[in-house]
């Protein structure tokens, strides 16, 4: 509760992390606003450090500018960071406000004006999604290996998309500093997705058919998706009629789709395939499940990856076939390919 002006909070926290302080205000704090309102202040903490917030009014908490006094350098820098950042994003965000204002006035006849709004707000409200990101990763580049760099990078949403800038920051851990827990973290998510690590895969299954899997049948393929699942697993299933839509759509392309199961009872496994009408259908040997763990990172399921007529991982983490970037992504991989040969 903050009385006359001040306030104190302690707490145990992880040391190296930020922690997140919410500030709730009622209607009357903040002229225009209705339904109360609340801000959440991130700071980072280190051992042994203090920290201060100084404000001048409620309404630099609200519109993130008020100070922050601490003898942790990190934190401070971190601060900076987070306060350049909501200034920027909240930039974005009222230009594509404005945009769009705009955008509602148009007659949608008049076609590249409208596009071109259209565009504008788009391209703000990417600016506006992106800003903390971005901020991040000039302080991640510009020193790595330090706590704050680690946190980040542990935290951060768009591997896939900036997967060369990761990659060059993973090579550059070092020390003490590729050893910590958030490390470990950031360079575990980075491999899901890295495409720069060649993997030959093994698949040790047996069809419905009780043939096992052999890459020898698929070698006219140009590539081969591969949809981990199970009966057990109701998201798997929810996933089947899209997935027997894409197949479809993959087999003109000439990309085979084939679905393996973590199933133990086979009757059950067997029945469901047949009931699914899954052309391609294997069940995994028990022993090969801590092989495919380990060499994919293959915690849950479903799963889906992008593989060669030969076993090589082409794409470790494909999105769900529910996703429109699906056969976008298949599509990009298979067009690199292309143009290596």
């Amino acid at each position: 509760m903050v009385e006359n002006g001040a306030f104190l909070l302690s707490s145990e926290v992880l040391n190296n992390t930020a922690v997140e302080i919410m500030f709730l205000g009622s209607d009357e704090d903040i002229d225009l606003l209705t339904g109360g309102w609340r801000r959440y202040i991130q700071i980072f903490v280190e051992h042994d450090a203090n920290y201060k917030f100084v404000a001048d009014g409620r309404m630099q908490i609200y519109d993130h500018t008020f100070q922050l006094e601490t003898n942790s350098p990190l934190a401070q820098i971190y601060y900076q960071l987070n306060a350049l950042s909501f200034k920027k994003s909240r930039k974005h965000r009222e230009i594509a406000d404005d945009f769009e204002k705009i955008l509602a006035t148009l007659n949608t006849s008049d076609t590249l004006l409208y596009r071109k709004y259209d565009d504008s707000v788009s391209y703000h409200r990417q600016l506006q999604s992106s800003s903390f990101a971005n901020a991040n990763k000039v302080v991640i580049k510009k020193n790595p290996n330090s706590y704050l760099s680690l946190y980040l990078l542990s935290e951060a949403t768009d591997l896939a998309l900036d997967e060369d800038f990761y990659i060059k920051i993973d090579k550059q851990l070092s020390g003490k500093f590729r050893e910590t827990p958030q490390a470990k973290k950031f360079i575990k998510a980075l491999a899901k997705i890295r495409t720069d690590l060649p993997i030959k895969l093994t698949l040790d299954a047996n069809s419905v058919a009780d043939k096992p899997f052999n890459f020898e049948n698929f070698k006219d393929k140009n590539g081969i998706v591969i949809d981990f699942w199970a009966t057990w697993c109701a998201s798997c299933l929810e996933v089947m009629p899209k997935a027997l839509a894409v197949e479809k759509q993959l087999k003109a392309k000439n990309i085979v789709y084939v679905f393996l199961s973590y199933d133990e009872r086979i009757k059950t496994w067997k029945g469901e395939s047949d009931r699914l009408g899954l052309q391609h259908s294997y069940r995994i040997a028990h022993n090969a499940k801590p092989y495919l763990k380990e060499t994919l990172h293959l915690e849950s399921i479903p799963r889906y990856i992008l593989i060669n007529n030969r076993g090589d991982v082409l794409l470790r983490d494909l999105p769900s076939p529910n996703d429109p970037k699906f056969l976008v992504t298949i599509d990009s991989v298979m067009n690199k390919l292309d143009k290596l040969k």
